[in-house]
């Protein structure tokens, strides 16, 4: 026999219940329906004695009985009589059971054969809810319970670590290859004298039946599927980066993509199946068509198992998950088998093209398809008053406070990828299912028809034409498909350095977890850069949720909206025919001498390098002084913009930290370590940016005073800094004096130990971190208003006794909080 089986009672008992009688003892053998218990509950019902139209409820006592789901032995009865049952969470027996059904196949138990679809009964017990979790990569309906699950992967991780090898999940599209279905390609292939040809001779092609689903109004006969000619280009290097990382891992695909298509690729990128063998994991079997999950494959553990993808939102941004650079090599195709995704239109998601003419392409491309969104939607909307289009980017005006809109949303129109993802991924829904496949139908369809790498191709010849030769420095120019690709070559280094990593851990006896130790790689890459991105982030996306914010910060990059005094990069485009360079862009060459001003190539440079990257090699350059002028009216405007920014979220912030009331619902004892730690993550925070602040006017950036950003002049020829009209010495004074401050900080903080010990409340570490949190604070405040007034020759109170009324309202409230 197994392990015995807990039983619980249903949730459709009445709870609480109380065991009125045991009719069953250890040892007994029973069958299925076997009366276990009898019990007694409370219920209301109307009163029968009462002549009122709607008469009162009266507490009346019912009983009940328990009969067993399962069949076997009783090993422990757990409950006794008059004993309260409160919640289905109880165990009430345990049974040893025949057989537990642990693994099921096509609706029968693969352990004793026995046809479990035919178990329902009345009580709703299943014994099809034994086995939930598909352990196999295909649809062939194998399942298995959690417990024997846990066994599986347990046995699967023995066997990797006798190995030495890990797990890697690998995407296609964009990841390894690069697909389309434009027969552009295969007319290239077969003409020597094409530009293209060198470049398309080693694509390889498969064909597929692809079924044509009619509309819902078809009432013919079945349509026969249609062939569709699949051209696929292997990634640069992608023989030798599987050659090298199959030692190391174990390696599974998981696709978007149907299940067909799938295995084709697999046939060209692994003939042998020496590294994928059949764990491949489709669109068909994962279960969900907008987002990719481990646990499909892995769901017990997953802290050996590392993820390569090209898009971070499908997997939500798991922490094992390694993004790559998309890789695009037929140009504007993009991923034929995302068309139920979300778009990127408008996001920076790869490199530039080096060659100058296929970037001004692409430029023109993304021009058109902007003004067919926009034409788009000032259908739908009611256009501006001003009658001007509404620009693409949040930072091509001086306002740093520009408002994101999504047009669709406000306007109530959900298209197919919008109904999916509220459905969560339509799994389930054949309507959004069928939905989907006609929408990938016509997407396939539209790019066979306009066969847009002709287009690319007849618009490139014509820019030629035009240009009259003047772009010689450029080689091959006449071909539009090119490929200098290397990630693959840089990944296979980050994937040998996550493999020795857990591997050293292991040695030490530690319990190693690639959910740990892959965040923690990334976040140190680029610790201390602070970058701002112009030009980028559509207005109709959330800043916080775009994919290039969200990478970089796993890199430990700061992302900043606005030109502040800690920004270390301007990542921008390079201007054409001197324009292209944003306000934003203008101010920060103007406020900041220091601040590196780079082509989007030094972010992804440093994304895939997992390192920071050399300035000098990606630099913004103008083709004249003029190009990057901005005027004095505009750097004010922005000055006194950025200051109200900054007082509102100080006001926020104050709002959040000073009101002693706004805690009254917290439990402060349970919650005491929990703010603890996110208060101190708040100081450690509030020291970076201290540090940053100070590094800064160190490395010259004197034009940043103490009091704001953009507030003090710099006079090089004395070396000294003028700030409010005082003059002083700059940095052999500061240096002097470092010592002595220090000590006072130290002083300081002793006073404030003692002072909050001795008004009871030095002992809750919860009310003491506010209480510090609060008065820091408070100080910035009064500082920042003495300055005001001491520029306006007013009297002021001074700091120490405005910070003696605050402290002893504070510890008031805090005392009484405590208490």
């Amino acid at each position: 026999m197994s392990e015995p089986t807990p039983v619980r009672l249903p949730g459709s008992v009445p709870f609480p219940i109380t065991i009125s009688s045991v009719l069953c003892k250890e040892g007994d053998t029973i069958k299925k329906h076997t009366p276990l218990f009898r019990y007694k509950y409370w219920d209301y019902q109307d009163d029968p004695n009462s002549k009122d139209e709607e008469p009162p409820k009266i507490r009346v006592e019912r009983i009940g009985s328990y009969e067993s789901p399962i069949e076997g032995q009783i090993t422990t009865v757990a409950v006794e009589l008059n004993d309260e049952v409160a919640h289905s969470g109880v165990n009430i027996a345990f049974i040893a059971e025949p057989c537990n059904h642990a693994v099921q196949y096509g609706g029968l138990c693969a352990l004793c054969g026995k046809a479990l679809d035919d178990e329902k009964d009345y009580s709703g017990y299943s014994l099809e809810d034994r086995a939930t979790i598909l352990m196999s990569h295909d649809a062939s309906g194998l399942k298995v319970s959690l417990d024997e699950a846990a066994k599986i992967e347990q046995t699967t991780t023995d066997r990797l670590i006798e190995q030495k090898k890990l797990i890697l999940v690998v995407d296609l599209d964009q990841t390894v290859i690069h697909a389309t279905v434009d027969p552009t390609v295969g007319e290239w292939q077969l003409d020597p004298t094409n530009p293209n040809y060198p470049f398309v001779k080693e694509v390889q092609s498969f064909c597929l039946d692809e079924e044509i689903l009619p509309s819902p109004a078809w009432n013919g006969s079945r349509i026969q599927p249609s062939q569709c000619w699949y051209y696929v280009k292997l990634r640069p290097g992608l023989q030798q980066f599987l050659k090298n990382v199959s030692q190391l891992y174990e390696l599974h695909i998981y696709t978007m993509a149907t299940r067909n298509y799938a295995l084709e690729i697999a046939k060209i990128i692994d003939p042998t199946g020496e590294y994928f063998g059949d764990r491949i994991l489709s669109r068909d079997e994962s279960g969900s068509l907008t987002h990719k999950n481990l646990k499909r494959l892995f769901p017990v553990d997953q802290s050996m198992v590392a993820i390569i993808d090209d898009r971070g939102d499908v997997w939500k941004w798991e922490s094992n998950l390694i993004k790559v650079v998309p890789y695009e090599f037929f140009v504007g195709i993009g991923d034929i088998n995302s068309s139920f995704l979300p778009k990127k239109n408008g996001q920076l998601t790869g490199p530039t093209k080096r060659r100058k003419t296929i970037a001004k392409l692409e430029a023109m491309e993304a021009a058109e398809e902007a003004a067919e969104e926009a034409a788009k939607e000032s259908k739908k909307c009611t256009p501006p008053l001003d009658g001007k289009l509404k620009k693409t980017t949040q930072d091509e005006e001086i306002s740093p406070t520009d408002e994101d809109i999504d047009m669709d949303s406000q306007n109530g129109i959900a298209n197919p990828v919008d109904r999916i993802l509220e459905m969560g991924g339509g799994e389930g829904n054949t309507e959004l299912l069928i939905e989907q496949k006609m929408t990938r139908n016509q997407s396939i369809e539209q790019q066979q028809h306009d066969r847009p790498l002709a287009k690319l191709q007849h618009d490139l010849d014509k820019l030629h034409s035009e240009s009259g030769g003047e772009d010689e420095d450029e080689e091959d120019d006449d071909n539009l498909l090119y490929d200098d690709d290397n990630e693959l070559h840089l990944l296979n280094k980050a994937l040998e350095r996550i493999h020795s990593v857990y591997y050293d851990e292991l040695s030490k006896n530690h319990k190693p977890d690639l959910t740990e130790i892959i965040p923690s790689l990334k976040s140190k890459a680029l610790a201390g850069v602070v970058v701002l991105f112009s030009g980028f982030i559509p207005l109709n996306m959330s800043f916080e949720s775009a994919d290039i914010v969200v990478w970089c910060r796993q890199f430990g990059v700061k992302i900043v909206k606005e030109v502040t005094p800690d920004v270390t990069h301007v990542v921008c485009r390079q201007p054409i025919n001197g324009s292209g360079l944003t306000a934003k862009v203008r101010l920060a060459k103007r406020l900041l001498p220091e601040v590196k001003i780079v082509s989007p190539d030094w972010i992804f440079s440093c994304l895939s390098t997992w390192e920071k990257a050399n300035e000098n090699d990606y630099l913004i350059y103008a083709e004249n002084d003029n190009d990057w002028e901005v005027s004095e009216s505009d750097v004010e405007k922005y000055k006194i913009k950025l200051a109200r920014m900054d007082e509102e979220q100080s006001e926020k912030v104050r709002e959040r930290f000073d009101s002693v009331a706004s805690f009254d619902s917290y439990n402060l004892e349970a919650a005491n370590q929990e703010v603890d730690d996110f208060l101190a993550g708040i100081s450690d925070d509030d020291d970076d940016e201290e540090e940053n602040d100070v590094s800064n006017n160190d490395e010259g950036n004197e034009n940043f005073g103490n009091s704001h950003p953009f507030s003090s002049s710099t006079d090089t020829s004395t070396g000294s800094t003028s700030t409010n009209g005082n003059s002083v010495t700059q940095k052999k004074d500061e240096d002097e004096d470092e010592d002595e401050d220090e000590d006072e900080d130290e002083d300081e903080d002793k006073d404030e130990e003692d002072h909050l010990k001795a008004n009871g409340v030095g002992s809750n570490s919860f009310i003491k971190g506010l209480y510090k949190e609060s008065r820091k604070r408070k100080v910035r405040d009064i500082e920042s208003e003495e300055e005001e007034e001491y520029s306006n020759k007013k009297p002021s109170t001074t700091i120490d006794n405005n910070l003696d009324e605050l402290e002893q309202e504070l510890l008031n409230g805090f005392v009484e909080l405590d208490e």
